[in-house]
Order: C-alpha cells, then structure tokens, then sequence
C-alpha cells in the first residue's frame, strides 16, 4: 500500500492530531482495509469506501493523543490479503506531505457493449494543506474520443480540475469513451494521469473496459400475446389538424383479455382513442376476445403554432404482462392562409369594394395581399371574371413566394388596372378578382358603379331636342286647323 500523510491537528505535544492517510492497493484482491489497528492511546476511523470490489484507494482518518514531539510512533492497518502497513508518524513525515492528493475510481473495470457510450465517474481530494490545479490527461486506444466532462454541465469538456483544500469535499469528474464503430471484442485500457501544475505530484489508474456484445435477455426473447398492425404509419398534415391511425390489436392468447391503451406524444400535443365506428366516444381500454382482433382509432392534434417537421408517436398497448408499442410518425408540413384586401381594410383609407369608374376610362385599384399561415406560398397567379367588353390587368402578373405575415410583418401590393367597355351603360357591375395558388386560393368581389359619360350627354341633349321639335311641330299642325 503507498501511503500520503498530512496533520491537520493541533501543534503541542500532548495535544490531538488527525492526520489523513491514502490506503491504495497492490496487492492483487483489490480490497481496501476496513479496520485500523492502533497503539493504545490511539483512536481512528476509515471514510471513504468500505469493502468494494475495485476500489484502490480511501482516505484513512488517524485521531492521535499523546503524540510526544520529535518521537515516533507505529501503527498498522489490518488489510486481510493486503498484508501489513506500517505508519512512521513525525515531524519530518508531516513536511513532505504537506501537498498530496487522491484519485480513483470505483469501478477500475466495465463491461460494455459495443453500441454504448462508456460514462464513469472519476473522484478527486485534495488531501494536502493548499489548494491545487490538477492537470487531467487521458492515453489509451484511439477512435474511442475519451474525455473528462463536468458532471453539472454533461456536454462541457474539461482538461483541468481546481481542488480546494479540504479533504472532505471530493470533486468528480465524468471520464467519457465510446467504441469506434467496428470495434472488436476484447478488453481495453485506458490510462488517466492526473499531475500538479508544476509536474510534481502525479497520480495515475488505469480503466480497463470490456467490450463484449449485447446477449439477448429472457424478457426480450420473451414472446408477447399482442400484436399491433397500422396501414399507415406516417401521415401529413398541416399545423392544428388531427393525425389519425386506425391500429388493428390482435389479441392471440386464449383467453379474454382487456387491453389498455397509451401513448407517448411530444409536448403540448394532445392524444386519446376511440373506438373505429364511435368517433363521438373516447376510451382508455379495450376488452378483446381470445384470438380475435379489434380496430381502435389513435387520434393526435398538434399545437396551432407548432414548427414544420417530422415528430415521433409512439401507441403502447398493454394485457397483463405483455406490453406492445408501435411506431408512428406525424409529419407536420404548416398552415396556408391567403388573404385579399382593400387599401380601405388594411390603412383605414382609400378604396372599399365599392368603386366608381367610367366607360372607357381605365380605372387604378390597389389590392393588398397576405399569408396568414405559417408556410410560405408559391406560386400565386392572378385573373378576374369581369362583364364582356371590359379589361382587367394584374401589376405584377404573379409573385413567385409569400412567406407568413409573421416574417414579413407587411402586406404585398398589386395593382389591378379596371377598364370598362367604352359603351358600357350605366349602372352596377361585378368584377372578381382571384389570387391562386397550389397552396391555396381567395376571391374578391368588387362592385363598380359605371358613370355616365360626355357621349351619354350630348345624347341626352339630342334626345331632348328631338322630343321638343316634336311636339312644337304638332303644335302648329293644330293650330292650322
């Protein structure tokens, strides 16, 4: 056993000291001694790690009274198989253990399999009587990416550790090694090193790890009773909507059994069952015959706001013991919402859907659009069904994208020139006007007032000369007789 001392006590003779003590193993059973046997006159204890298979090392606490200056004094440790350790304790010890530290681990040696990341705690003390900056380093296989991680922190890389002085408040650190994809069998060591700033103090264990494959368990070779059946196990839809499966469970013990039901869903979004013909009736639980089969509808609705993307679902089906699960998927691909107004409707001025135009005059209206959903649409087309003779034109003629109003924060602009016919008689019309896409579709009405015209004037005025040479010359063939 290798042994570091370091007093802690009170510095008159005759007075109680505690020194510290490392106990570490080489001998070959790897147990740590459990009692310490002591002159008369002398009390102690062990903290640390009682009797465990692996361990190599544990702080050893010495309580001693009586201790005369500059004399010594011997006590051992009852290791069992370890043999006999003999403690010279004096002045001339204590100074060259006034730095010291442990470093261990529990479990010097693991079993993994080769699809498992290897996560071992790896403890530090600083037994000395000032604080120190260990330097921490790894040699071992390569490809396995070895490395020391914070345990409060899992994902931050260390390569260095600060140790206050205080023995009782040990630091752990996380030694972290996944097998190299095609890694053999077999056993593997890796060496952690932990040394001073200044390169004086230097500890060192090895971690031997086992890599053996994945034997199969009884519970996995285990054969369940339910089976589970989906047509379509991946559907898509868009945010707000309901997934929904129609899961066939067959039921193949011999007896009646009643099968609950469960799922695991992301978060927020909201699950529950029904039988396939009662969609009006939601259940926790089937009762099924023996070797019969049943349809239970799995409903899923995503959150309004949820992101476009695929997400897990998984069904969970359960009778007792036997326990099935299936794997669904909810492709989520967003909302399209194409909205149209007027200058009115979006500034509070300008045109409503009410406008007044002339025959033969070309009218300027300003159409706003917007896409109040969540996906961007493509693609947007624009046409009008207007009365025969009249001309209607979009400015610009299509917009390739329009991402979400949440984007953009404004709506686009296009300008829709109104032409009437030039003989157009006047009155009330309806003119349509359409935004289309794949994504999705809206229609505007407009209703445009036709004004009468100069043309329409003078013809009144003619109309009104004829009528009065009319009848002033009926007036005179009257008068003639």
């Amino acid at each position: 056993m290798g042994v570091g001392l370091r007093g802690v006590g009170g510095r008159k003779a005759q007075r109680k000291r505690a020194f510290q003590t490392q106990a570490r193993s080489v001998g070959g059973d790897d147990l740590l001694p459990r009692e310490v046997a002591l002159h008369p006159g002398l009390s102690g204890k062990i903290r640390g790690h009682p009797e465990i298979i692996g361990l190599r090392s544990a702080a050893v606490i010495l309580i001693i009274a009586g201790l005369a200056g500059g004399g010594h004094m011997g006590t051992r440790f009852n290791a069992k198989a370890l043999g006999v350790l003999l403690l010279l304790l004096g002045s001339s010890v204590l100074a060259v253990a006034e730095r010291s530290f442990l470093f261990y681990t529990e479990y010097p040696t693991v079993v993994l399999s080769p699809d498992r990341e290897l996560s071992l705690d790896v403890i530090l003390r600083n037994t000395g009587v000032s604080s120190e900056t260990i330097a921490l380093e790894i040699t071992g296989p390569t490809g396995w990416n070895a490395r020391f991680e914070t345990t409060s922190y899992p994902t931050l890389q260390i390569s260095a550790v600060h140790l206050l002085a205080d023995a009782e408040k040990p630091t752990t650190v996380r030694f972290k090694a996944k097998p190299p994809s095609g890694a053999k069998s077999g056993t593997y060591t890796f060496t952690l090193t932990a040394r001073t700033e200044d390169g004086k103090l230097s500890q060192s264990l090895n971690v031997r790890v086992v890599l053996q494959p994945t034997t199969a368990t009884a519970e996995t070779e285990k054969e369940t009773k339910l089976v589970l059946s989906v047509n379509y196990p991946s559907l898509e839809n868009p945010a707000g909507k309901d997934f929904t499966y129609d899961i066939t469970i067959r039921n193949q013990a011999d007896t009646e059994r009643v099968v609950n039901l469960r799922a695991q869903v992301p978060f927020l979004w909201r699950a529950y069952f029904t039988p396939r013909w009662q969609t009006d009736t939601r259940i926790t639980s089937i009762k099924i015959s023996a070797n019969a089969t049943e349809t239970v509808r799995f409903v899923v609705t995503p959150p309004v706001g949820v992101a476009e993307g695929e997400y897990p679902l998984v069904f969970v089906a359960q009778a007792d013991s036997d326990v099935a699960s299936l794997d669904l998927k909810a492709v989520v691909t967003g909302t399209y919402d194409l909205r149209l107004g007027t200058e009115s409707e979006v500034t509070g001025q300008g045109d409503t859907r009410n406008i007044r135009a002339q025959e033969g005059r070309e009218r300027t209206f300003t159409l706003y659009l917007w896409n109040a959903g969540t996906a961007p649409i493509t693609n947007i087309s624009f046409y009008a069904t207007k009365p025969s003779g009249w001309e209607v034109t979009f400015v610009p003629e299509k917009i390739e994208e329009l991402p979400p109003l949440s984007l953009t924060l404004k709506p686009e602009k296009v300008t829709v020139k109104i032409k009437p016919a030039a003989r157009a008689i006047p009155g009330d019309y309806q003119v349509s006007l359409v935004a289309s896409s794949v994504q999705d579709r809206k229609t505007m009405d407009l209703r445009v007032t036709v004004a009468a015209g100069m043309g329409w004037g003078w013809v009144g005025v003619g109309v009104v000369v004829v009528v009065v040479a009319g009848l002033t010359g009926i007036f005179v063939r009257l008068g003639r007789r």
